[in-house]
């Protein structure tokens, strides 16, 4: 329904809108709610001022043009092709990642997330290395939103083809940016991960590995497997999964390929670039593409970073021994090992000796000891 047709009122012609807004919210993915309402909300303001400037808009709606009115189907048929496919919101929860990667393929005794308890390099020297990738969970903003836009105008004026040997999957699925998120980290790492043969990951990367990255949507929409380990991981997290609650949260994945830093955004076009990388710099580059996000809504608390990065090596007392308390020692290259790996995230040899004999040999707890009381 136009604001132009004859005969229709202001009253009536806004009660219509009104109630195409309700629809948008029943079928727009929640990810993806809040710009199309904004579009929506845009729109309907210049139809307004077209209304009110339009003559022979006074009288009351004929019922038959109601019936008939043929933009007014045209509106019913766009409704149905948006409607798509919603999952649950995933949290960012190291735990809770962990298993849902393990059940779809990744050895959990190599790899595992860790969690980022500062954006900044200090932030990451509990973490074991190499970091392959690093997952960001940011609030969708209208300054993101509007960068995200000038970004992809930027990537069309300069007909960027997307790069070669980066694997990025489009996101049409509601809330499946964590799920895609954790295939776009993974699945750009097999040269150092290796997936089971007859796991999910495995079997989707070679059946997909030749498509687009329309294609691979269509391919995870489709399979019920992944929307049903997904659901099952989502409704495990210790918040409560609520769609509109998170709607404005959005998963992103920073991965280096052949010395680039790449960011893999299923919301986007293609993979985008960030400049030359490696393995020594991978951490610094991301995160100060990450602080660029957090600059776009300096005042929210709800960012979140998660890494993925070699299983923490946890060294406890033989059963039986009672030296879960009093830390007995393991033998010495194991002691020799368990030190330098803490010496490699920067604690020195002496402080990190100190820390292990107070934790029992354990280098998770002696990392928390160092940077709590030392």
């Amino acid at each position: 329904m136009r604001p132009d047709a004859q005969g229709v009122s202001k009253e009536t012609w806004v009660k219509f809108q009104l109630s195409q807004f309700k629809e948008l919210a029943r079928v727009v993915p929640p990810d993806q709610f809040q710009s199309e309402l904004n579009t929506a909300i845009n729109a309907y303001r210049k139809m307004l001022k077209v209304f009110e400037s339009s003559p022979g808009n006074t009288g009351e709606k004929p019922k038959q043009e109601e019936k008939t009115s043929k933009p007014e189907a045209d509106d019913e048929k766009k409704t149905k092709t948006v409607k798509r496919k919603n999952w649950l919101p995933l949290e960012s929860d190291p735990g809770l990642v962990n298993n849902y990667m393990a059940k779809l393929g990744v050895d959990a005794k190599e790899w595992e997330f860790h969690d980022v308890f500062e954006l900044n390099p200090q932030g990451m020297m509990h973490i074991p290395t190499p970091v392959l990738a690093l997952m960001l969970l940011f609030p969708i903003s209208e300054a993101s939103e509007k960068a995200r836009v000038e970004e992809q105008k930027t990537l069309e004026e300069a007909k960027t083809k997307a790069p070669e040997g980066v694997y990025h999957i489009k996101q049409t699925v509601g809330n499946a940016c964590g799920t895609i998120g954790v295939m776009h980290a993974v699945l750009n790492n097999t040269n150092k991960i290796k997936l089971k043969e007859t796991t999910f990951l495995a079997k989707f990367l070679a059946s997909t590995k030749n498509m687009d990255a329309s294609a691979r949507a269509k391919a995870l929409e489709e399979s019920k497997d992944l929307e049903v380990e997904h659901q099952v991981v989502a409704r495990a997290g210790k918040t409560k999964a609520n769609a509109r609650e998170f709607a404005n949260l959005h998963f992103i994945s920073f991965v280096a390929v052949n010395d680039v830093l790449y960011e893999l955004d299923g919301r986007k076009s293609q993979p985008i670039s960030h400049g030359p990388t490696s393995r020594a710099k991978f951490v610094d580059d991301a995160l100060k593409v990450v602080n660029k996000f957090v600059a776009f809504s300096p005042k929210d608390r709800r960012f979140n970073v998660i890494v993925l990065a070699p299983k923490r090596k946890v060294w406890s007392a033989p059963q039986g021994s009672g030296a879960a308390s009093s830390g007995a020692a393991p033998d010495e290259a194991r002691q020799k090992e368990t030190i330098d790996i803490l010496v490699g995230m920067g604690i020195p040899a002496d402080k990190a000796k100190e820390a292990l004999l107070q934790t029992g040999w354990s280098a998770n707890r002696a990392i928390e000891f160092y940077f709590t009381n030392m």
